[in-house]
């Protein structure tokens, strides 16, 4: 509660806040970057960037408006100000804080609080990276994704409140990029169970052990990796597919040593959760991108879960 009442302090207007961050919160689910247990960038670090927009942007005079006053106008300009704010911030080598005296000492830290691949602080002390999950890879989809939306906004006609307001439409209308277009293979994740409680069950316990995974993807295999945000319920309900994108093809990757490696502590992991029931189970299957996108053409309609 102490930070949450530091982000509405630095904001200015808690109502305007509020406002950008429910936007803003709402395109990063739809473009698949939010989620920090799938390394993306969680609910309080999207906050401190929306906060950090409106302490800066917002004048001392619409400080004061109230929802009612807050004019689509004003929203797209905030929203125009974030894109184009973070899509040019240089995220491998600053951290991002609302105390700017710390800015200095925090992007020379090397305390492990402030490691990761994206860097925004806490506003309280300890000041810790609320993004320190995020690794490369999800660091450069973010800022790809960012500069997107801001390219958009570059090439679309935005003079009229009409057209801010068709404008932040359309950029809730885009839906998640997975895979990206360099991704050459898919490794697909089966989780199965005989019911569905003991299937969100497992899944939770896959999640908790995927950041080591990926981790250990990136860092020892030299591997870029995207993950999807999504959760792939088959119409049963009892089985969920969970897919992870990497660059190389499919033969590099299954002769890739350090991958199996991972990929094998990553299963053996997963099976070893100490409430496991006999019916739980994970099996994967390496596809090319070709073999992968005709499998989603041929499967049945599912359903999706963050």
């Amino acid at each position: 509660v102490h930070e949450i009442e530091h982000l509405l302090i630095h904001a200015r207007s808690p109502p305007i806040f509020q406002h950008l961050l429910t936007f803003i919160r709402k395109w990063a689910e739809n473009f698949g970057i939010y989620g920090q247990v799938y390394g993306y960038l969680g609910g309080y670090s999207w906050a401190i960037l929306c906060a950090h927009i409106c302490h800066s942007f917002l004048t001392p005079i619409k400080s004061l408006y109230t929802i009612e006053q807050f004019s689509v106008d004003q929203l797209f300009s905030l929203v125009q100000s974030f894109f184009s704010t973070y899509s040019k911030f240089n995220w491998s080598t600053e951290a991002l804080t609302l105390v700017p005296r710390l800015s200095k000492s925090m992007n020379n830290s090397s305390s492990i609080l402030q490691r990761g691949s994206m860097r925004i602080l806490s506003p309280t002390p300890p000041h810790n990276n609320s993004a320190r999950a995020t690794m490369a890879s999800n660091r450069d989809l973010i800022v790809e994704s960012f500069q997107r939306i801001e390219n958009l906004l570059e090439t679309i006609n935005t003079i009229s409140s009409e057209d801010k307001f068709n404008a932040l439409k359309r950029i809730l209308e885009l839906k998640v990029n997975f895979p990206i277009e360099k991704i050459q293979t898919i490794i697909e994740c089966t989780l199965s169970t005989d019911n569905p409680n003991e299937l969100d069950e497992w899944i939770g316990w896959m999640k908790s052990r995927l950041a080591y995974f990926m981790n250990d993807c990136e860092t020892k295999c030299n591997l870029f990796v995207q993950r999807n945000n999504s959760i792939e319920y088959q119409s049963s309900k009892n089985e969920g597919v969970y897919s992870i994108g990497f660059e190389i093809d499919e033969e590099r990757l299954k002769t890739h040593r350090s991958f199996s490696h991972c990929l094998s502590r990553f299963l053996d992991q997963c099976n070893s959760y100490s409430n496991r029931k006999e019916s739980m189970k994970i099996s994967h299957k390496l596809l090319s991108i070709h073999d992968w996108k005709l499998e989603q053409m041929l499967r049945k309609p599912q359903r999706l879960k963050n």
